[in-house]
């Protein structure tokens, strides 16, 4: 499995706007910036993984990210992120694909969870299906919720 650790000096960019997306990341340590534009939009920390969308609908980088501090994460392939949610739980597998394909739609999303119930389903995960899940819930939240 392909799971590449890195170490990110502050100021440096983890990924850039528009970049071709072909793996996640998974941040063991540190903070990270997200700028849209140019313009600052948020910050994630340890625990949080950032590019699965841009991994699982093959699309292009949405945002730019860069350390704020210095920073350790964890580089995630397309064939480790399937071997991870193959040796997950089939019922979890199968929510992390309904919720990618409501990320995937243009409109009239349906939020196939609760948070609650998705926090029972995650708790004995690994960490990055854990951070995945949530991270994708979050997500499709914030996309019928705005």
């Amino acid at each position: 499995m392909a799971l590449k650790k890195q170490r990110i000096l502050p100021d440096q960019y983890v990924v850039k706007q528009g970049d071709e997306g072909h793996t996640a990341f998974l941040i063991l340590s540190g903070a990270l910036g997200v700028e849209i534009d140019g313009k600052k939009v948020g910050k994630m920390e340890s625990g949080e993984i950032f590019g699965e969308l841009s991994l699982i609908l093959d699309e292009n980088r949405k945002a730019s990210v860069k350390a704020i501090s210095p920073s350790e994460i964890i580089e995630i392939n397309k064939t480790a992120l399937e071997a991870i949610l193959l040796s997950s739980n089939i019922e979890l597998h199968k929510m992390i694909q309904q919720m990618s394909k409501e990320l995937g739609k243009s409109s009239d999303y349906r939020l196939p969870i609760t948070k609650k119930d998705l926090m029972e389903l995650v708790k004995d995960s690994p960490d990055v299906i854990r951070a995945l899940s949530l991270q994708l819930h979050y997500r499709l939240s914030q996309r019928i919720f705005q």
